[in-house]
């Protein structure tokens, strides 16, 4: 009777977890860092962390429960984003956009949504209005209700579906892209009741405008919605650090 033994290098092999076992860890890893990730989102989009706010990795882990694995993967998203900055020895911070950076994010936006409502196709189905109304509606009630996170999240809804119209894949990735950056800056643009009430007009608005096939109405509103919420970050910004033009020397 033949023995076989068994080499390390085959323990080893035999030891390792199975590739179905493998995406299963990786899939939870990343589900905990996705928490993270969202939940750090959120506390920027509230103001609960402001630019330059440090993020340190171990009161993170205690926050969350977990290691440091998962709180740096979901850094690393952060990062990716434009939402975290991590700067060499000190760790990562709450990025902080320079008055010139946000001017320059913006002008770009402009222009990429502006297309994006130049090229939709008229008539928009009823089906495509009514999910629009249906987003507003829940836009309204939660500023009624003072729900800053709902507001968020369904500003970015409507927002999403409005330019989902175009069917420009491409066109509409890279605005997505470009509405993370700012991220940062949303809780100065919300700060006020007026201003929450002038963005659920706008939305009313660009509903009818859809509704009745005004293009060029479309066009304006778009335009003149983005305008507001640079300057009031802007303004924040010259408040805390200084003026723009010692905030944007060293800008690229």
């Amino acid at each position: 009777m033949a023995i076989h033994k068994t080499t390390s290098r085959q323990r080893a092999v035999s030891q390792m977890p199975r590739p179905s076992r493998v995406r299963e860890l990786a899939a939870r890893e990343k589900s905990r860092a996705d928490v993270i990730a969202t939940s750090l989102e959120e506390d920027i989009v509230l103001g609960r962390r402001h630019p330059r706010e440090r993020l340190i990795e171990q009161d993170l882990c205690d926050r969350f429960h977990t290691h440091r694995g998962d709180v740096r993967l979901a850094l690393f998203e952060l990062e990716k984003k434009g939402v975290v900055q991590r700067i060499p020895n000190r760790g990562a911070i709450v990025r902080d956009l320079t008055p010139k950076e946000v001017m320059e994010i913006y002008a770009v936006r402009e222009e990429l949504e502006v297309m994006a409502v130049r090229i939709l196709p008229f008539p928009v189905p009823p089906t495509r209005l009514a999910e629009l109304v249906k987003i507003q509606e829940r836009h309204t009630a939660a500023i009624r209700n003072d729900d800053m996170l709902t507001v968020f999240y369904a500003n970015l809804d409507f927002h999403q579906k409005v330019f989902e119209l175009c069917g420009n894949a491409c066109l509409i990735e890279i605005i997505k892209t470009l509405e993370q950056k700012i991220y940062g800056i949303r809780f100065y643009a919300n700060a006020f009741p007026e201003a929450l009430e002038r963005v659920r007009r706008d939305h009313i608005a660009m509903i009818e405008a859809l509704r009745g096939s005004r293009r060029d109405e479309l066009i304006k509103l778009t335009r003149q919605h983005l305008r507001p919420s640079p300057e009031a970050y802007i303004r924040a910004y010259e408040r805390r650090f200084g003026g723009t033009s010692a905030a944007t020397q060293g800008s690229t």
